[in-house]
């Protein structure tokens, strides 16, 4: 019975990995963020964070450790600490202002909005300074 049964649990796997993949990678998916390095961060009850972000984009995507995730929630119980989620309320949002103190082209960034994909990613929305540049005026 299994070995029938098995070609066809192959090919189902296959047709539903196929299509996964036909959706491409949209802005908001966790495929968009595939092939950007990722900055590792720890939080202060030390749940380790894999922090990706494209080049000139103001969206990262934040992903727990699941085992990571399991220790920190459990220290912030037995600690009496209230999860960091000030601006957005959305889970992982601590790792993503720990990420934006650290990376100096970041600074004075604040996260503005964010989404919690799965209970181990999120995305979020960074407002960044501009940047001063020299005034043009026209007189006419």
């Amino acid at each position: 019975m299994l070995t029938r049964t098995l070609p066809l649990v192959l090919a189902a796997a296959l047709a539903v990995s196929v299509a996964g993949c036909a959706r491409g990678t949209a802005p908001g998916s966790l495929s968009y963020y595939v092939a950007t390095p990722a900055a590792k961060v720890e939080t202060r009850c030390g749940g380790g964070y894999q922090v990706f972000q494209r080049p000139g984009e103001p969206t990262i995507l934040v992903a727990a450790y699941g085992v990571s995730e399991a220790v920190q929630t459990l220290c912030e119980q037995r600690r009496g600490i209230v999860p960091v989620r000030a601006y957005t309320g959305v889970r992982h949002e601590e790792a993503a202002v720990e990420y934006i103190a650290m990376m100096p082209h970041l600074k004075g960034c604040t996260v503005v909005s964010g989404i919690e994909h799965t209970r181990l990613h999120s995305e979020f929305v960074l407002a960044c300074p501009g940047v001063a540049t020299g005034v043009v005026s026209v007189k006419g």
